[in-house]
């Protein structure tokens, strides 16, 4: 692996944003560094506020890749785009991005390259990502593609999420309407023309819409599912953090309008029906008292939607929580962990 090598440029740049994550990020670069094509530069982005970060981080990941700052917490397109940049400027054939708590297995880059080499018209290409087999138990499918339902008001899912690794189909490769930021590999050519990231969500939905853009400009969106890598679960708690909640609901009415031409307000009687419901049912069993304040949030974030107020929202992070309950950043049915 060249990491933070000058003297060559490798084919492929690799991406972690780390936000608060410097041990996964670690982890995920010494997955890296067992990958059967070692031909790659890192670059990992410091996306935090905190001033002591980069100093630590850097101490930390050593010559094992470049480290940047972004200057503060750009959200998950802000904080990614830094590092496209770096690897564009780099002059990188491809660009590679990965969330810190991902463990690639060695013969994923490979495979996804040759995807790649195979068929010259898809752009963006993603794996198999699994969640760990727990003592006793079996590895689960966290994403095999993702799906746009539009008629379901741009409802967004993982497919086969949930399910085990041995009850689904023998994997295969196919087109996708959008591949999860986790873990998402393109062309250097495919940013020069569609462009980076739209970072006006902050979080979630910048790379669904972003393949949404890629698709439009002709190229395929595709998923081959022989390439696997780990996702390493979070808490599955009772309770969704305020963000998660917040830039779930602002975000698909604003992926809705921006990215498909469609109605916000039916998009959020959509997730209003289900998504929402089904974390209000657990918030109303798990701490009633916070009630108030879970529908308070949810109308902050559909008033900012209809507004057009995008980008980050620091105020979300100071609504109160009750003590006493787990607490989680990963839905049920459109889960991404990225600070």
């Amino acid at each position: 692996m060249t990491g933070s090598s000058a003297d060559r440029t490798a084919r492929t740049g690799v991406v972690l944003v780390n936000h608060d994550s410097a041990e996964d990020t670690v982890g995920c670069i010494a997955s890296l560094e067992a990958s059967y094509d070692l031909d790659m530069d890192v670059v990992v982005i410091d996306n935090s506020d905190s001033e002591d970060s980069l100093t630590s981080l850097r101490d930390l990941v050593g010559d094992r890749a470049v480290v940047l700052s972004s200057g503060g917490n750009l959200g998950y397109a802000g904080g990614s785009n830094v590092g496209i940049r770096r690897c564009l400027e780099r002059g990188n054939e491809f660009v590679w991005l990965l969330n810190p708590d991902t463990r690639v297995e060695p013969e994923t880059l490979p495979r996804l390259k040759a995807l790649l080499a195979e068929v010259p018209d898809c752009g963006v290409v993603g794996p198999r990502i699994v969640h760990p087999a727990p003592p006793g138990g079996t590895e689960t499918v966290w994403f095999d593609g993702g799906i746009v339902d539009e008629s379901k008001s741009g409802e967004t899912r993982h497919l086969h999420q949930g399910r085990g690794v041995a009850q689904v189909a023998p994997p295969t490769v196919r087109d996708v309407d959008y591949v999860t930021g986790a873990s998402l590999l393109t062309r250097r050519t495919v940013l020069e023309t569609v462009g980076l990231l739209p970072d006006s969500y902050f979080l979630y939905f910048e790379e669904t819409h972003w393949c949404r853009d890629v698709r439009r400009a002709g190229w395929r969106v595709m998923v081959d599912q022989q390439a696997r890598m780990l996702h390493h679960q979070r808490s599955t708690g009772a309770m969704p953090s305020p963000y998660h909640l917040y830039y779930m609901t602002r975000n698909r009415f604003l992926f809705v309008e921006r990215a498909l031409g469609g109605d916000g307000e039916a998009a959020l009687a959509q997730l209003r029906g289900k998504w929402l419901r089904n974390w209000r049912r657990k918030v109303e069993k798990q701490a009633p008292e916070w009630l108030p304040e879970f529908d308070a949030l949810v109308e902050r974030a559909a008033a900012d939607a209809r507004a057009g107020r995008d980008g980050r929202n620091d105020a979300v992070s100071h609504v109160p929580w009750p003590d006493d309950v787990v607490r989680t950043e990963t839905p049920t049915d459109r889960p991404r962990d990225v600070g």
